[in-house]
């Protein structure tokens, strides 16, 4: 069993700094809840919320508001690494086995970031080459048809 402290959280309060962190009004925030904007008020000065409401309000705030309610360790134990990547929990994987995974994963992530820019290059290059076909297509229709006026 994995023990994780919980902690107070005034939630009307989580809600308010980060409504504030977006730059979002009391209005905006309520139209997106579904909320008259005269009960917006309520809600920042309440220190709980219907769960239903809460996941409502993470989805508009793309905020994790649950998260706040638990102090996860700073160490993170491979098994729980594994199942929040989405991984197969069942086998033992080390943590240096996993970082390692992770940095071959990050390792590959900035591969094929760079081979996209360089692809974008060549595209690039290769639109400018076909306009250049294209023109010289032109001035070659062109010349025949002086060819054949002189004619």
């Amino acid at each position: 069993m994995i023990n994780i402290a919980l902690k107070e959280v005034h939630i009307g309060q989580a809600i308010k700094k980060r409504i504030e962190e977006l730059g979002m009004t009391k209005s905006e925030f309520g139209r997106l809840i579904g909320v008259p904007q005269q009960h917006i008020n309520r809600i920042l000065e309440r220190d709980t919320m219907e769960t239903k409401k809460l996941v409502k309000v993470c989805r508009a705030l793309e905020f994790n508001f649950f998260a706040l309610f638990c102090e996860f360790p700073t160490s993170v134990n491979a098994y729980l690494a594994a199942v929040a990547l989405g991984g197969n929990a069942t086998y033992s994987v080390g943590d240096a086995s996993l970082l390692a995974q992770m940095e071959a994963n990050k390792v590959k992530a900035d591969g094929l970031q760079e081979n996209t820019s360089l692809l974008r290059e060549q595209i690039a290059i290769l639109k400018d080459q076909v306009e250049g076909l294209k023109k010289q297509l032109e001035d070659k229709d062109e010349i025949i048809t002086l060819y054949k006026e002189r004619k």
